[in-house]
Formats: structure tokens, C-alpha cells, sequence
């Protein structure tokens, strides 16, 4: 017999708290990370620059009225801040818009 019989019973609880807390931390740092590699991938797929300035904008909106470019067809781009192109041409720039950052890796 055991002098210690309530004690007995508590240690082996204490263990199978500590997986669950465990557990639980790696299940909320595996679905943080999916969640962080599904964004990833979504801009990947969607994302893209951002025409720099309005005036390049209005720069090429006056070269296809005048006929001299053709109208571009329009994607679904998202606009990511800071991603730009750095011609200051505004036919690339238009021409760069529509681009999505999985086209952009054949050229950087």
C-alpha cells in the first residue's frame, strides 16, 4: 500500500494535459503557416503591379485614343503596394499592369 494514494492519481492527468497542450500549439502554428502559403500562392497567381502614377495612366488612355496603341485586355490583376514597374514609358507600364507576378519571373 502507498502512502501517497491521491497523489497517484494526479501524475499521470498531468501528462496527458501537457500533450493536448501541445497539441493544440502545433495545430494553431501548422494552420497559421497553411494559411500563410495559401496567401502566398494566391498573389502569386493574382497579384501584380500597380500603374505608378496617374499621369502614366492618363499617358497611355490618350495613346489608344489616338490610335497609336491598342487597348489592352483587361485581367484579373490585384495590386500589390510597392510592386511597380521602373520604366517610365507608360506603354510598358500599361503593357506591365496586366501582368501577374508568375509572369514576371521570366523576366527578374
Amino acid at each position: 500500500m502507498s502512502e501517497c494514494g491521491p497523489l497517484e492519481a494526479s501524475d499521470p492527468a498531468t501528462p496527458a494535459r501537457g500533450r493536448r497542450v501541445l497539441r493544440r500549439v502545433l495545430l494553431s502554428v501548422g494552420w497559421t503557416l497553411a494559411a500563410l502559403v495559401a496567401f502566398g500562392v494566391a498573389l502569386y497567381l493574382f497579384g501584380g503591379m500597380w500603374v505608378r502614377t496617374p499621369e502614366m495612366r492618363a499617358a497611355y488612355s490618350d495613346l489608344v485614343a489616338s490610335g497609336q496603341q491598342p487597348r489592352l485586355a483587361r485581367t484579373l490583376v490585384v495590386p500589390i503596394p510597392g510592386c511597380v514597374c521602373h520604366s517610365d514609358d507608360p506603354v510598358v507600364q500599361a503593357r506591365h499592369a496586366n501582368r501577374r507576378i508568375r509572369d514576371c519571373f521570366t523576366c527578374h
